[in-house]
């Protein structure tokens, strides 16, 4: 048994099986398509192609030789290889999983997002509950920096008051002092003087 192609295009092969029974010479379609391609749109592509082409070629085909009828029949695969290029022109199932995956990849990035926004979010929480706690400490110390502040001057106050009372009592206690000596001192004289004057 022998494999021969007669025509190829783009992802067509014409494919004949050659028995020793030289009566029995059958002609095959086949498609070669990459891992991702849909085999619903391959059989498709297989099921249009055959009818044209074996109106066609049917004739040709059983006594063509390798590669003969390539020239001849490029129209025809090249026609359908352009097609059936992009499967989601063609398979509306193919169109639709093209479309869920489109959906698909949004939602995951829209979730992704989501995520990181929520992060994003309970960081500023986060940050935000510190800076609380911060300002809360930082106005209980104000409030007890302020009483101390009061107190320190309420002593410089009262010092300073003391210190006050204290000169002013320096200063004034020897004048006064003074002042009644200097009053005793001068009724005494008139005293003597007025005895002197009796005298």
């Amino acid at each position: 048994m022998a494999i021969l192609i007669l025509a190829a295009s783009n992802n067509i092969l014409i494919i004949r099986n050659t028995h020793n029974n030289n009566n029995d010479k059958r002609t095959g379609l086949a498609i070669v398509t990459g891992l991702k391609y849909p085999s619903r749109t391959a059989i498709a592509m297989l099921t249009e192609l055959y009818t044209p082409y074996s109106t066609q070629f049917s004739l040709q085909a059983k006594s063509a030789t390798s590669n003969s009828l390539t020239k001849k029949s490029k129209s025809l695969l090249s026609q359908h290889c352009t097609k059936y290029d992009d499967s989601t022109k063609v398979n509306k199932a193919a169109a639709l999983n093209s479309k869920v995956e489109a959906v698909q990849a949004t939602m995951q990035d829209n979730i992704a997002s989501m995520l990181k926004n929520t992060e994003q979010a309970e960081s500023l929480a986060e940050r935000s509950n510190q800076l609380n706690e911060q300002a809360n400490v930082f106005q209980k110390k104000s409030k007890d920096l302020k009483k101390q502040m009061r107190c320190k001057n309420i002593k410089m106050t009262i010092i300073l008051v003391t210190l006050v009372v204290g000169v002013l009592v320096i200063i004034l206690v020897p004048l006064i002092v003074r002042a009644k000596n200097a009053a005793k001192g001068g009724r005494m004289l008139r005293g003597v003087l007025e005895e002197i004057g009796e005298a």
